[in-house]
């Protein structure tokens, strides 16, 4: 790790303290310290600031004046923001998609589509339709969409989760949105796919929205 430049720390560290936001190692509300986290991952303060100030302009991390950074709690109003910009942007993925992936990426989704269907492991069924969702916006073929995406969907996998494991119900729904998408997109219908897209993405808001009213310390 000495041996790496600058930039490539910097993104050592990046990836590092996303990680443990996202698996929830990090947990809301938590001050973010240079000194610490560079001694956490063997590392000098610069690359650790740098990446910190990535994390802030991605939503991962907020600067508190005067404190540094911390962990955010999402607010109501930041979810609604959230999930309106996955809709439209899930929605553009599957439109492209419909219009511009292979035959090879059709199958590829057809095999996830119908592993999503059966898993009964939680965790592996959480990635399945992950991995659904990433080749689904690969096969779009626009790398703006995907990095944008990347970082959105990083924001909110929290409450995406919690609502999954907590209702029965909306995984049944998820496994039959993720088909119906997936049968636009193989019928090449770019409008109904970008229309089964933002529907799956509704769906996804109003189960959040509900757990999160429900049981608001659910959701980081």
């Amino acid at each position: 790790m000495l041996n790496f430049k600058n930039e490539d720390l910097a993104t050592h560290a990046y990836q590092k303290v996303r990680e443990a936001i996202l698996q929830g190692e990090i947990a809301p509300g938590s001050p973010l310290f240079e000194v610490h986290l560079a001694s956490r991952m063997g590392m000098s303060r610069t690359p650790v600031r740098e990446a910190l100030k990535v994390l802030a302009r991605d939503g991962f991390v907020q600067v508190v004046p005067a404190r540094g950074y911390i962990v955010p709690h999402r607010s109501m109003d930041d979810l609604r923001d959230l999930f309106d910009l996955r809709e439209s942007l899930e929605g553009t993925a599957a439109r492209c998609a419909a219009q511009r992936a292979t035959d090879a990426e059709l199958a590829e989704l057809e095999a996830l589509c119908v592993r999503y269907e059966n898993e009964q492991d939680w965790h592996r069924w959480v990635q399945i339709g992950t991995d659904f969702h990433n080749l689904l916006v690969a096969a779009a073929r626009n790398q703006r969409l995907a990095n944008i995406l990347d970082s959105l969907n990083g924001q909110i996998v929290h409450s995406r989760r919690s609502v999954l494991r907590a209702d029965a119900q909306r995984r049944d729904a998820a496994t039959r949105e993720h088909r119906a998408i997936l049968d636009a997109v193989k019928a090449r219908n770019a409008a109904d796919a970008e229309a089964r897209a933002r529907e799956h993405v509704r769906s996804s808001y109003e189960a959040t929205l509900f757990s999160y009213q429900s049981r608001p310390a659910a959701i980081g």
